[in-house]
Formats: C-alpha cells, structure tokens, sequence
C-alpha cells in the first residue's frame, strides 16, 4: 500500500542566498576537479578530490568534438601531478587542512605515476574488527598504476592506510559506493582498462563485471558476492548506486537497453534473492540508462536517471538526453515525478511535477546526487551547457540552436552554464535554489551533498581548471581560471533583513 507523502518541510527551506562559499579554486589548486567523496566524521567535514578530469578526458577515446579544448593539456596527461587528496574542514575555525594525498608508484614502464587519482566514496562503518567507528574511503587507481584501487581506513581523522580490496580483477579501475546494509558493506566495480589502439584506457562507468560484493569486517578481506553478476542480464554493464529502503538493499544499474533498479526479498546471508523494481528505463529505453542518484525522503525512493558520460554515452550511442526523476514505493509501484509522459505496463505515466525530463532542462544529463536536510530533498544536476562554445555549432541538437538563437550564447553560459539545485518538501512541487551553480558557469554538477548539524553542504564538479580557454577579439587563448576547480558551499538558515 502506498503511503502519503508528506506536504510540507521542516521550516523554510534553503535558498540560493542561504549558500556561503568556505571553499574555492578546488582548495587552491585547480586540477582537483571533482569533490568526489565527502562525509561528516568526527564532527568535521571530509571531501576527497578526483584530479585533472578535463584533461584527463583528452587523453581517453572517443573524445568530445570540443574544439578548441577547454582546459589546458598535455599530450601525456601523466605529466600532470594527478595525486588524488583528502580534506578535513573544521567548523569551528572554518579551515581546511589537508590530510590525505596519495603516494607516488612505479607502473610496468618504470614511470611514477599516482597510487590514486580519485577518492569517489566514503561512509562511516565499524567492523568486527574495528574498535570504534572508522571512515572508509573507495579509489580511484590510474589505468597505469600496477595494482587495482583498495579502500583507505581511517580511525583518529588523521591517518590513513590501505586495507584489502574486495577480489577485483587487475582491469578494476575504480569504485564508488560504500553501502552500509544489514551490517555489512557494499560495494561494486565502475570502471575498468580496455585496449584501445594498443594503448590501455580506463572506461568510466562501464565496470568489468556488475557484481556486488560485502562484508561484515573490511579489514579482515572475506568479501563475498551478494548478487549473481548482472542479476543475470548480461545488459547491466555496471552496478552503479545502491541504498536502504525499508529494510532491503536497492541496486540502480547502467543499461544501454534502460536501466534497472533491483532490491533484496531475502538478505540473510550473500548471495540475497533479489527482485526486479524497474526495467527499460522505467520504460523510457536508453534515454534513462543508468541510475545516477538514490536518496529515501519520506517514506518513498527517489530515484534519479541520467545518460553515462555527461548526457551523451559515445560508446554506445546514446544521447544526448536529459534526465528524469521517478519514485519508488515500498509496494514496488511508481511514479514519474519529472521527465517525459508515456505508456508503460502500468499504465500511463505523467510528471507529475509538472515539469519535463532535465526540469525543463534539456542540458541536465542526469540528475547526480540527492539528499535530505531539515525535513526538505535537495537534488543536484550535472549540466553539459557549459561546454557550448567548445562544440562546434554544426554539431548542435536544434534545441540548443532555438535557445542560443532566442538569449545568446553568452547569456545562456552566464544564466544556465552551472548545474541546478531544486529542492522540494512533497516531490510534487519543486523550487529552484540555483540554474546558474551557484553564479559559476563553471560549476557543471553537483557532485556531493553532507547534511550535518552546522548546515548542508554541497560539493561541486568543476574541471575548468587551471586554466579555460576564453575567446577575446576572436581568437582563443588559455587564461588562468580563478572559479577553476572544486567548490565547496554551506547551506543554512540565516536571518533576513527586510
């Protein structure tokens, strides 16, 4: 039986002159593109950064047709210092200190690479084995580096080692999540090392297998499969969110057939018996090819979708296509909250909202994280509007030529260049916080929130750093960026002069 949602939030909601800027310029260096992982531990605040993603990208296949690029890079994107790092920001004092950077390792060709690239998940678990609660953290390993990622233990908030990865292959590139459920962990593989033209480069989001794995201690190493690999769909190339919902495990895979959301019946021991919540892309096909975001708000599960790769799967053909949002009752019925009205098995399906796929955002590739704070779902875009004046105009979906035609390039860059925010108390009637990321075209997605005792915060994805390639008197020219680089702001409720 489905239950109600609830009308109204915890007070007034935050909006965009509620946000404070506490860190910018990705903590002073603009090569930490993404706050990739954040986590409230110990009453203080941790962001781990990926590193270098603009440039990164250049080096991958097949590439965006940017041209010019819009960052600097380098024919070797190893030449950059890509050493991914972990932050601690203290409350009390507002100051980051920076507590993490990863070691410097030798790969086959006798070249020194980074042990890690990125931090992209972190939760707070104890284990058997762990005397108190402790922060773990998943990596991102280079496709380089001679090992595969493993996880980082943390217990004083200040040091921290390598424990055992789960049984990754050697083409294991990354992981994300770290699901706390039925206490154990979980987690999965989302990306891994294939050959292109003779020359190794990790795939993102395209893991090598989709399996779940957990355990009950993660420094003991007895990790255990808790699903038959691609829940028995070869189509599932990853498993790439999972949550709690009512007592089960939830699982958002990526499709290029539309994605698929799974959940546990049974969850004794691994592997669980599992049952299948959506399929097709809630019957919207590939346009809804991955679950990009979970988050419970309410009694209902907020599922958020997107297209892999920022709107536009170029390996699979898929996209460009702007995301939706659907939720999810416990009775496993559903409802289209944003995106586009169709017929599906059951029934007819309508935003609800009001609202279209992307919140009438036709560049909101996905809809990236989701969180709950003070009785209110804030919910988080990645927008690829910001890269308009690096692709070619010919190449332009006639959309994109309408609305240039009708603001202007530069207006549209200066007004919807940033990611959205939108919050909402029921998930029928939305409100927006920011279109523009926070007045930083840059900012292309939120990329992490924390709800803590001091406020929200929100991480952003913003790899327009060091430097930007700007167009002046015609030509392009590389400049330094100073709102280049990750940014951190804080959300909370201040008074108000009228």
């Amino acid at each position: 039986m489905k239950a109600s949602a609830q009308s109204g939030g915890d007070g007034l909601g935050l909006d965009a002159a509620d946000f404070r800027m506490v860190n910018r310029s990705g903590f002073g260096d603009g090569l930490n593109s993404y706050a990739h992982s954040m986590a409230w531990f110990q009453g203080r605040l941790y962001v781990g950064t990926t590193r270098g993603v603009l440039q990164m990208n250049k080096c991958n296949q097949p590439t965006p047709n940017m041209k010019p690029w819009p960052t600097d890079w380098k024919s070797d994107v190893y030449d950059y210092d890509r050493r991914a790092e972990i932050w601690r920001f203290d409350p009390a004092d507002s100051r980051w200190t920076r507590v993490y950077q990863a070691i410097w390792v030798t790969s086959a060709s006798g070249q020194q690479v980074p042990r890690y690239i990125g931090f992209r998940g972190m939760t707070v678990f104890q284990g058997a084995s762990d005397s108190k609660p402790c922060l773990y953290v998943s990596t991102w390993a280079p496709a380089r580096a001679p090992e595969p990622p493993d996880i980082l233990r943390c217990e004083d908030g200040e040091t921290f080692h390598s424990v055992p990865r789960p049984p990754f292959g050697p083409q294991v590139r990354s992981f994300r999540t770290l699901q706390v459920f039925n206490d154990r962990v979980h987690t999965s593989p989302t990306s891994a090392v294939a050959i292109v033209k003779g020359v190794a480069r990790a795939q993102d989001s395209v893991g090598s297998e989709s399996t779940i794995y957990c355990t009950e201690d993660i420094g003991s190493a007895k990790w255990t499969a808790a699903n038959v690999e691609g829940f028995g769909e070869r189509a599932n190339v990853t498993v790439f969110e999972m949550v709690e919902y009512q007592g089960r495990l939830y699982a958002g895979t990526v499709n290029p057939r539309g994605l698929q959301l799974w959940r546990t019946e049974v969850a004794d021991k691994p592997p669980y018996t599992w049952k299948k919540v959506l399929d097709k892309g809630a019957y919207r096909g590939p346009l809804n090819e991955a679950v990009a975001s979970l988050c419970v708000f309410k009694g209902a599960l907020y599922v958020g979708t997107g297209i892999a790769n920022g709107g536009f799967h170029r390996q699979f053909r898929i996209g460009p296509g702007a995301s939706e949002m659907i939720r999810v009752w416990p009775d496993d019925s559903w409802e289209l909250l944003a995106g586009v009205p169709r017929e599906t098995p059951q029934g007819v399906k309508v935003p609800l909202s009001g609202y279209g796929a992307g919140f009438d955002n036709l560049f909101n590739g996905y809809i990236w994280r989701m969180a709950e704070h003070a009785g209110w779902l804030y919910v988080g875009t990645f927008s690829w509007a910001n890269a308009l004046p690096y692709i070619p105009i010919n190449t332009w979906p006639e959309d994109v030529l309408v609305l240039v035609q009708r603001w202007g390039l530069d207006r549209l860059n200066r007004d919807m260049g940033g990611f959205d925010l939108w919050r909402t108390a029921d998930g029928i009637r939305w409100e927006c916080v920011t279109r523009s990321g926070f007045d930083n075209q840059y900012n292309w997605g939120v990329r992490n929130f924390a709800s803590t005792p001091h406020g929200l915060f929100v991480g952003t994805a913003n790899p327009y750093g060091p430097q930007v390639a700007i167009q002046r008197n015609g030509r392009w020219q590389l400049v330094d960026n100073p709102r280049g680089g990750c940014e951190i702001f804080l959300g909370h409720k201040r008074e108000r002069t009228t």
